[in-house]
This record gives structure tokens, sequence and C-alpha cells, in this order.
């Protein structure tokens, strides 16, 4: 991982079960569970990618297995500890809760995944203006692929997902911040080169 926001990442998502039980005034649980676990598996995660980074560097490992290597350890820890505490069969909304963890997981995948979309009109946020810009079109879904991962993590986190408030939360993570920065970036380029004309 070159860039180090990847590490919040990881710690969120290592946190996330946690942050869901303490939100949802689960006290049964002890403090190793609950905060001890969760520093270790983060620190074993960015150990791991650090150790990635530098096999990559003498060409031993490739730079495309370094994230997903370093990821999965939160992202099972996190699905072993909902399975553990929240998807348990005393549970009122156990159905409503697997399809939030699902929902959330795929947001994240999707967060992942987006950076990586090249300008077109079937994949990828749907800015018709982008498609002739492809510099633009990657700086927006790079941030978009941050947006959408913190959305996945704060709906793996908070209970109350379901709730106007962060229904709109998600909504404006999820789209109306990319179009808003992709047409300031559109407008900046556009005053960019009327004044290359002018000059």
């Amino acid at each position: 991982m070159k860039n180090k926001k990847w590490y919040v990442v990881i710690i969120l998502l290592s946190f996330s079960a946690s942050i869901y039980l303490l939100t949802t005034g689960n006290s049964e649980i002890g403090f190793y569970k609950l905060y001890i676990l969760p520093i270790i598996v983060s620190a074993l995660s960015i150990v791991l990618d650090i150790i990635g980074r530098r096999l990559a560097e003498k060409d031993r490992l490739p730079h495309k297995l370094i994230l997903p290597i370093a990821m999965s350890v939160p992202v099972i820890f996190a699905i072993s500890q909902y399975g553990q505490y929240v998807f348990n069969q005393e549970n009122e909304n156990y159905t409503q809760e697997i399809i939030r963890v699902l929902v959330a997981l795929i947001i994240i995948a999707v967060g992942n995944y987006l950076p990586k979309t090249k300008p077109s009109r079937f994949v990828g946020l749907k800015f018709f203006w982008l498609l002739d810009k492809p510099v633009l079109w990657f700086k927006v879904h790079r941030l978009a692929g941050y947006l959408w991962i913190i959305s996945g993590v704060l709906m793996l986190s908070m209970r109350v997902s379901n709730k106007w408030f962060w229904v709109v939360s998600y909504a404006t993570l999820l789209y109306v911040i990319p179009l808003i920065y992709s047409i300031v970036l559109l407008k900046r380029e556009r005053e960019e080169q009327y004044e290359n004309i002018k000059n």
C-alpha cells in the first residue's frame, strides 16, 4: 500500500465490530476482545503490508497482491467478530443484520475497485462529462473509492444505518461529494484552458 490512508481503513475494519457492540450497549464482551484483539489484528495487517512492500521491491511478490493480503486479515477478523457476537440466535433482526453486513462489504469491495476503472458508460460513476477526460475520471474515482470504503466501514460499525440521517450521509459520501468534486475539477480545467487561450 503506497498510501498510508489504507492503514486507517485497516484500523476501522478491525474495530468495526467493537464500535458496533459499544454503540448497541453490549457490555458483556471483555476488554481484551473489544480493544486488544483489534489492535493486534491492525498491527498484524500493517506488518504484512510492510513485509509485502519489501518483497515487492525485491521482485518476490507482485505489487497487486500486497493490498489483498494486508486487507484480508481485518476483513476476516471483522466477519468472524460479527458471526460470533452480532449474528447470534438471540438477535431479533438476524436477517437485517446479515444484509447490512453484506451490503457494507460489497460497498467496500466496489470502493476498492473504483480507482482502477477506465472511462466507460457501463462501469464507474455515471458522470458522462468525464468520459473524454481520463485524468479527471481517475481523480474523481480515486476520491470516490476512498469515500465508498469509508461508507462501508461506517455501515459495518453503526447499527443506525437505516435511519434517515445515515441514509443521507451514505448517499452524500457515495455520490454527492464525487459529483461536486467532478464539477469543480471540470470548471477548473475549463478556466485553465481559457487562460491558456487568452495568453
